[in-house]
Formats: structure tokens, C-alpha cells, sequence
């Protein structure tokens, strides 16, 4: 056997080495988990309710307008909601601010003056289901559409102005955003049933598997 054989013998047996080696490295290291959500906040008089106040299932959901997953489970909670008497369902603010979502925040502070005047489920609804005509607005041009939307609802403008705009709203909002952030949510929407994060099921029925399980 010449030099040249015996030195490409030694380099493929230490190569196979080092590959054996880092297999069995791989396979006995410790699998790290996704951290677990905390448990959000108990329910309180600001926060946006519906549903019997002693309903066996709480929903909490940390959402935002402008983000489009938020308006395909929209439909599915509001199904949700219809079709079940053991539900309250909670909606708290988690704007994607500033990308992906530039109009998150104006649009929850629209929803959050809307609130102020009993119309927050309203509000909530129309720029949900009109999502498509305004996320892509500029800022300006998105406010206008939300004070149509407030026409619309019949609030008295001037005092969605005044709120839309003050520092308690924006606080507000804000304040949904940091707790959320605190439980290590990272996109939305997110959901908590009886205050355990769930996996977002793909469509109605498995969420509505989730809530019967819940009420029992």
C-alpha cells in the first residue's frame, strides 16, 4: 500500500470519526422547549367584555386590526360567540407597531374612543370587517375612515376626537401592549382559554372543540 492510500485511509477514518462523534452529540443533547406563555391579566371593568359575566369559559384575546390572521380568526370567534351561551369573550389590545402594522395603534385608538361611547364592539367590527380599506391608507387617510366609521356608529364626534387623540387612550393601549409583551407574546393573535394559552386552531370547528372541552 503506497503513502498516498494510506493517508487518504486515515483522513476518511477521522472524518467518519468526527461525524459518529457528532451524531451521538446531537442525539444526547437536551431538547429545548418554547417557552410557555404566563397568564394574562384577571378581567377588569376597562377591559372590552361580552358574554355572561359568570360564563364558564373565558376567551382572552391579544389582537390587532391591521394584522390579517386577526381578521381570518375575527369571523371565527364571532361564529364562536354566536353559537355558544358558556362564553365571554375579551379583546386587548397588542398593536404590531410600527412594522408590520403601521395603522394598528390609530386604529385600536379608534376603537378605544369608539369604547368611551359604548361602541366598542361596533367599532371593532367595522374595522375588522372593512380591514382591507384602510390598512393600506397613510396615516392621515386612515383617520379620516375611522372618523367615517365613528359617523357612522353615530358617536358624538367631537368627543371621539377628544379621545382618539388623548394620553389615557394611548396609555391604555399601551399598557395592553407591555402586559402582553410580559407574558412572552410575540405575534397575534393569541389566545387564552381560562387563562392557559392555546395553539390557534385552524378554523371553527377545533376551536369550538376547545371551548366545549373548557365548559365542562
Amino acid at each position: 500500500m503506497n503513502i498516498k492510500r494510506i493517508i487518504f485511509w486515515i483522513a476518511f477514518i477521522v472524518v467518519l470519526g468526527l461525524i459518529v462523534w457528532g451524531l451521538i452529540v446531537a442525539m444526547n443533547k437536551p431538547v429545548t422547549k418554547q417557552p410557555r406563555l404566563g397568564t394574562p391579566a384577571e378581567v377588569v371593568a376597562t377591559d372590552h367584555v361580552r358574554g355572561p359575566v359568570n360564563a364558564p369559559v373565558t376567551l382572552i384575546e391579544y389582537s390587532d386590526f391591521q394584522c390579517p390572521a386577526c381578521k381570518a380568526y375575527y369571523t371565527v370567534v364571532e361564529q364562536l360567540f354566536a353559537s355558544s351561551t358558556n362564553l365571554r369573550v375579551v379583546y386587548r389590545n397588542f398593536p404590531l407597531y410600527p412594522l408590520p402594522h403601521p395603522n394598528s395603534v390609530i386604529a385600536a385608538q379608534a376603537a378605544e374612543a369608539a369604547g368611551n361611547q359604548g361602541k366598542f364592539w361596533e367599532m371593532h367590527d367595522l374595522l375588522f370587517s372593512n380591514q382591507l380599506t384602510w390598512a393600506e391608507l397613510s396615516k392621515e387617510k386612515a383617520i379620516d375612515t375611522f372618523k367615517e366609521y365613528a359617523t357612522t356608529l353615530k358617536l358624538d364626534i367631537s368627543k371621539y376626537n377628544t379621545d382618539f387623540n388623548s394620553l389615557v387612550v394611548k396609555a391604555k393601549i399601551e399598557a395592553s401592549r407591555t402586559e402582553g409583551e410580559s407574558l412572552g407574546i410575540g405575534g397575534t393573535p393569541t389566545f387564552f382559554v381560562n387563562g392557559t394559552a392555546i395553539v390557534s386552531p385552524q378554523g371553527y370547528e377545533p376551536f369550538k372543540k376547545i371551548i366545549d372541552e373548557a365548559a365542562r
